[in-house]
């Protein structure tokens, strides 16, 4: 059995590849790309004259395809589907100009701590232990949103200020992502149905679980499930869901993408639910999706988020 590339070897062959796909005039190049909570992965574009976009091909996660089977020339194969996908659409029209970008600033929820040295070169907001960072979105598609970082060269080109970016982004956010509330009980509902479906023969005694009936805790996020937790950010949001169900709330941050809502019954105590949120966060959450270890509280009467203490 041929004995697998390590990551090295794997890159340099798959960016020869690559190179013999495109030929000698187009020009590739791999350079380090910061993620969420300061995640650096290595990422490999195609510049080819004529064409305005490439999509940031990510090794790394090629690399995990790759250590699963995948081999290089269908990786090779996805990279330039992928690619050929992207100079389909028309972004003759597209420019970074604030006239064409203005309904497209969006915002997202980041943790402070983890991103602190990303922070010092993009505009954004601090909100609890957390920043609200912005971004322009390009496309959006099956595979995935693009999107532009905003960074402070860019706010000083379009002359906005960080308050200027906040008004225009959370007004394009709520438009573009409306909110979702549902319980945690219809999602593992038609999460299983889904499964069932897929693979009935694992599921066929999937009712002998007794799912509560109870429609508490909710999973709070937006319509793409995509950086959700922004949703905490909507005005009146966190106001309406406490006059529904008449009680304080606990929010967990489950990750960049959702929020777990738990109206405070008394009974629960805010330290246990901070320990499982950093067991959670631990084990289960992927570095680059965390937003927190922290748990809020929402008070009804207040109209005021804090951190539990």
């Amino acid at each position: 059995m041929k004995e697998k590339y390590c990551y090295k070897e794997f890159k340099n062959v798959l960016l020869n590849y690559v190179k013999v796909v495109f030929g000698s005039e187009v020009n590739i190049e791999i350079h380090n790309v910061v993620k969420n909570n300061s995640f650096e992965l290595e990422g490999m574009i195609i510049i080819e004259n004529g064409k305005s976009v490439s999509p940031n091909f990510y090794l790394q996660l090629y690399y995990k395809e790759y250590l699963r089977g995948v081999s290089i020339e269908d990786i090779v194969t996805d990279i330039l589907e992928k690619y050929d996908e992207l100079q389909n659409k028309d972004f003759s029209g597209f420019s970074m100009n604030i006239e064409n970008c203005m309904d497209k600033i969006v915002c997202r929820l980041v943790s402070y701590e983890k991103n602190s040295k990303l922070l010092e070169e993009i505009p954004y907001i601090p909100f609890l232990d957390l920043a609200i960072i912005f971004y322009c979105l390009v496309l959006e598609n099956e595979n995935g949103i693009g999107s532009v970082r905003i960074s402070n060269k860019i706010m000083e080109d379009w002359n906005m200020t960080v308050k200027m970016l906040y008004q225009v982004a959370i007004c394009n956010t709520q438009r573009l992502f409306p909110k979702v509330l549902c319980s945690l009980k219809s999602m593992l509902e038609n999460i299983l149905e889904e499964r069932r479906k897929e693979i009935p023969e694992i599921f066929d005694s999937i009712d002998s679980y007794n799912l509560q009936d109870t429609e508490a805790p909710f999973i709070l996020t937006n319509q793409k499930g995509v950086n959700g937790a922004a949703v905490l950010l909507y005005p009146d949001c966190l106001k309406e869901i406490g006059n529904m169900t008449g009680e304080d709330l606990f929010i967990i941050p489950s990750s960049v993408h959702e929020l777990l809502i738990i109206p405070d019954d008394r009974q629960i105590l805010p330290e246990e639910l901070k320990k499982m949120v950093h067991e959670v966060n631990t084990n289960c959450v992927v570095s680059e999706e965390v937003l927190s270890d922290m748990v809020y509280k929402y008070s009804v009467e207040k109209n005021i988020i804090e951190i539990c203490s």
